[in-house]
């Protein structure tokens, strides 16, 4: 298994860093780094804080994916996968979206998204 090393910094003291859940696991989790509660009504968007930011190394990307529990629920990344950039320094933030039929509630701290490192290949392009 390959490892890249990437630094984090917390924005916010309640920020919770990216951790894997079991030693097979291929994503980390995202918890979000809110103060109190939030709702998210039917078909509703919200770009929601996870109070860090991170550097990537050149060569890699990192795809934020909903998670399969929160999925369930009726929560999931609205542009799934989000792609963050190596060149990508500010505050990662996930943009969840409501999909059911009724409001359902997001708690601080709550794992909503899970992120993939990925090599990242380019394309040279040519005219045919």
């Amino acid at each position: 298994m390959n490892k890249i090393d990437v630094q984090f910094q917390k924005l916010v003291d309640w920020a919770q860093l990216p951790a894997y859940e079991t030693t097979g696991a291929a994503g980390c989790d995202l918890s979000l780094a809110l103060r109190e509660e939030i709702v998210l009504y039917p078909h509703e968007v919200q770009n929601i804080s996870t109070g860090f930011a991170m550097r990537i190394p050149d060569g890699y990307e990192a795809q934020i994916r909903s998670r399969a529990g929160m999925a369930r629920k009726g929560i999931i990344v609205a542009n799934a996968p989000g792609t963050i950039d190596a060149d990508h320094l500010g505050e990662v933030k996930v943009l969840l979206v409501n999909i059911g039929n009724k409001p359902i509630k997001v708690v601080p701290g709550q794992k909503v998204a899970q992120m993939v490192f990925s090599p990242v290949v380019k394309a040279q392009f040519h005219e045919a």
